[in-house]
């Protein structure tokens, strides 16, 4: 019995001690809080990053900056603060220029800060009186636009009309070195792919393009018409032009086979009359072949192949 009533007194001893460190603790977490809650000063580094970036002015790299305030704000806030370091966009709307560059006033940074953090932190001191924002002038240039790749049409069929590109130049902006390079705006076009039907599409310009540079438009409309195509045969003379001297001349042979690729719909319009092939006599004399090109064909009919490509010549 002596044994269980000292243990008795040894829990209630430890109890006592329980409740004074329960009561000692709440105590201070109300007293923390209490303090906590109170207005003070410190120290406080704030990042600053830039937005509303305009044509007129590239960017160097993208680093922040810090800087060191003196700010006043409640414990909790300033804590809060000092160990997730917060960051504070600058408009480049409101920045300033001169000889050395672009930048930011002293008061320029305090209003940011004070708008960004409004009845969190009112700033006390600084002692940046200048923040150089990592901008230059851009420089800026007209260029053409053109496609990444051709477009291939499908077996049996073939452009019925010229690529058209809306708009088809553009005005690039960037770093002076850089543009003073750059010659055209490069389309990301489709790869890999053939196509048997109008194309009429939006395309945009390749990554790295819209990486490093900034464009009047990152996308234009590309336009090209197409047709359903067949192969044609046609055995047609050639004729000599541009003699300098009134000779005569043969050739050997005087026809050549031409393979044409022709719309399906105009097949039962095409005759010989319409195509004139030409051989140019050179001026030397010493060739003894001659190349054989078209002088007339109708428009959208294209040349796959002329079977010879040159003829012999003899002069009488």
């Amino acid at each position: 019995m002596a044994l269980l009533s000292g243990l008795a007194k040894h829990i209630g001893s430890l109890t006592q001690l329980r409740l004074i460190f329960i009561f000692f603790l709440f105590s201070f977490v109300v007293w923390l809080s209490s303090v906590m809650s109170e207005t003070h000063t410190a120290s406080v580094e704030i990042q600053f990053d830039f937005s509303d970036e305009t044509f007129e002015m590239y960017r160097t790299n993208n680093e922040t900056k810090a800087t060191e305030f003196i700010v006043s704000g409640t414990g909790f806030r300033l804590l809060s603060a000092r160990v997730i370091k917060p960051t504070v966009f600058l408009s480049m709307l409101d920045a300033q220029m001169d000889g050395d560059g672009i930048y930011f006033t002293q008061q320029d940074l305090i209003s940011a800060v004070e708008s960004r953090f409004r009845n969190v932190f009112r700033v006390n001191q600084l002692s940046l009186k200048r923040l150089d924002a990592p901008f230059i002038q851009s420089a800026s240039k007209r260029v053409p636009v053109r496609l990444d790749h051709d477009l291939l049409p499908a077996d049996g069929y073939a452009w019925s009309s010229d690529i058209q590109i809306v708009p088809d130049s553009l005005t690039v902006f960037g770093l002076p070195s850089q543009v003073d390079t750059l010659m055209y705006a490069l389309l990301d076009s489709p790869k890999n792919k053939t196509f048997n039907t109008s194309f009429d599409q939006k395309l945009a310009l390749t990554t790295d393009l819209q990486s490093n540079f900034k464009w009047s438009k990152t996308k234009v409309y590309v336009t090209q018409n197409i047709s359903r195509y067949t192969q044609v045969e046609l055995r047609l003379p050639v004729e000599v032009i541009d003699s300098d001297e009134k000779v005569d001349v043969s050739l050997i042979p005087a026809f050549v086979l031409v393979n044409l690729s022709v719309p399906i719909e105009r097949v039962r319009q095409i005759e010989p009359s319409q195509f004139v092939l030409v051989s140019r006599l050179p001026s030397d004399r010493t060739a003894e072949y001659i190349e054989v090109n078209f002088e007339k064909i109708p428009e959208g009919i294209m040349v796959k192949d002329i079977t010879p490509k040159q003829v012999r010549y003899f002069l009488d």
